[in-house]
């Protein structure tokens, strides 16, 4: 048994440490032409839940050639045992040292993985900073959510996929594949020409803050879209974990994008245009990957899966179709407006899953940021599911939205005590967080002061109500995340700061403090106030060069109409 063995052996989930899954994908390395390792910056638990991840991996081990191999964040005993046995960090199919892929690749779905990042990188024995690398090292790529605002992690990523990655990346392989082997500047410079890679290190900072490209390279990096879904890959043979994962089920993608246009969500603006999946696409793909994993629930992924067209005639398919097998299916969120009820209890007669609505705000704020639901129909609704047989209902709600007042608060409450006199609620509170490429880009954090009262107000009311459950995400962790969203290239040396005080696997609230933040933001003169505070409408944004689709024009227009039309309602 080797040291490694012995490790994995003693660790306290060592099935996670292993491709003993159902579908996993194990090649030769040796044979292989261009070998990459693709990482989630979190536990395999939660990076097994990212469908991107799987897209990827499927889609590139299906490339003649081409190996994909995968790794996560260890847990904490197994990356002490690592550190002090000085093994490397290696991956999932054949426990080969992750350095030793020629690509690593991040999907990055949270500002609170970024130390983890560093961590990995640091795990796997690869120079942090990109300008340390050398034609031994591999290239590190990075994509997801974050790619939209690439600065604070620019000194650590070789390059980013910004947008959708099918595409790109295997025109990324394609490039790898023909100049393997040459100067990795040549390599890099080559790979610069795709659409939608942004290379940081070609790209320099002005004194207003704007960068400068190198090389003729577009000042503007364009987001790339996948643009016909119905022929995209989707990994049909659906890796099945032994262990248990957070989504524990087949995500069905049926449709990208989101018609809505909410003030406050990134995914809206960055994820349009719309494309959808046809119900017989879907149901053949249902039935596939069904028969390759054998679980029995299936989650109808998209932003809001009942605004899809032609939802009625996928559920009614979709029911018909495993009506003898069981098989669960279920709605990640939905939107009241546009949700027709009967859906909801056509999944039920095979089993009932959970219904989630996000509201989001009080009834009087809530058309003024692009959420037309009705008190009264979710009430009408909730009477339905109540007769129906169902017994809770999860909503979503943010505190702290541009032009929210005590009265809007209020009209919450009213909206949940309501609510709970009909059926159990479940209530989830986040802090709003004025993400980029938003028309609420320019607008302040709240303070913590406020959000607090709030918090306060909300349990006051509802200590007594069996009901309802309250639950809020951490305040100083959305600080956080708000920081690391709006800040650019000076936030570098902070993560590091933080990182090397010991902050990992920080999106778990055990292992998030709030202090090692404040004390490598003072080392570096950087105050919270002044990055999380509002900013003028010309005033330059670290994330500027990425074009999401909509611009900065045309985002604060749509602000402009939002503080016009709050105004006449105040």
């Amino acid at each position: 048994m080797t040291p490694l063995d012995k490790i994995i052996a003693s660790a306290r989930k060592p099935i996670t440490y292993f491709a003993a899954e159902t579908n996993a994908v194990i090649k030769d390395l040796s044979c292989q032409e261009v070998t990459v390792c693709l990482g989630y910056p979190d536990l395999y638990e939660i990076g097994m839940s990212n469908l991107g991840i799987r897209i990827l991996y499927g889609m590139l081990n299906s490339m003649e050639k081409v190996a994909c191999e995968r790794f996560f964040a260890p847990g904490p005993d197994v990356e002490t045992a690592l550190r002090n046995q000085g093994i490397p960090l290696f991956s999932l199919e054949s426990h080969a040292p992750v350095h030793s892929f020629d690509l690593v690749g991040f999907s990055i779905a949270s500002e609170l993985n970024y130390t983890n990042l560093l961590n990995l990188l640091d795990l796997s024995k690869i120079p942090l900073y990109s300008r340390d690398r050398n034609q031994t090292d591999p290239l590190v790529l990075a994509g997801g959510y974050a790619a939209f605002q690439p600065e604070p992690l620019s000194a650590y990523i070789d390059l980013w996929v910004v947008g959708e990655g099918e595409e790109a990346f295997a025109e990324i392989i394609e490039v790898v594949r023909r100049l393997k082997g040459t100067g990795r500047n040549e390599l890099l410079g080559t790979l610069a020409t795709i659409p939608g890679v942004y290379i940081p290190s070609f790209y320099t900072p002005e004194k207003n803050g704007a960068l400068r490209s190198s090389f003729s390279l577009p000042s503007v990096i364009k987001k790339r879209i996948v643009s016909n879904l119905e022929s995209s890959f989707y990994p049909e043979s659906w890796i099945t974990p032994v262990a248990e994962i957070v989504h524990d089920r087949i995500s069905l993608e049926i449709m990208r994008g989101c018609p809505q246009q909410c003030l406050f969500c990134q995914g809206g603006f960055c994820g349009k245009p719309v494309r959808t999946r046809s119900p017989e696409q879907i149901r053949t793909l249902a039935r596939r990957t069904y028969a390759s994993s054998g679980y029995e629930e299936m989650s109808l992924l998209s932003f809001s899966a009942s605004d899809h067209p032609r939802i009625e005639e996928i559920v009614q398919g979709l029911t018909d179709d495993f009506q003898d097998e069981k098989v669960a299916f279920s709605f990640p969120s939905l939107r009241i407006d546009t949700f027709y009820f009967n859906l909801a209890n056509r999944i039920a007669q095979i089993r009932k899953t959970g219904l989630t609505f996000a509201p989001e705000t009080g009834r009087s704020l809530r058309p003024l940021i692009g959420k037309e639901i009705e008190d009264n129909k979710l009430l009408s609704l909730l009477s339905e599911a109540r007769a129906a047989g169902w017994r809770q209902i999860k909503l979503y709600f943010i505190l702290g939205l541009p032009s929210e007042t005590s009265s809007t608060v209020e009209e919450i409450m009213d909206l949940v005590e309501a609510a709970s006199a009909i059926i159990s609620v479940k209530c989830s509170f986040t802090t709003f967080i004025p993400k980029p490429h938003t028309p609420f880009q320019w607008e302040s954090f709240p303070s913590e002061e406020y959000i607090a009262g709030q918090r306060d107000r909300l349990f006051r009311r509802f200590h007594r109500n069996r009901f309802v459950k309250l639950s809020f995400h951490p305040y100083h962790m959305s600080k956080v995340e708000a920081l690391l969203c709006r800040g650019g290239r000076e936030l570098s040396p902070v993560i590091k700061e933080v990182w090397k005080a010991g902050a990992t696997l920080e999106n778990w609230n055990e292992h998030f403090l709030i202090q090692r933040w404040t004390d490598a933001l003072e080392t570096a003169g950087i105050h919270f106030s002044s990055a999380l505070g509002k900013r003028s409408l010309d005033s330059v944004l670290p994330w500027d060069h990425i074009s999401s689709g909509k611009s900065k024009e045309e985002l604060a227009a749509i602000r402009d109409r939002f503080i016009a039309f709050s105004n006449m309602v105040k």
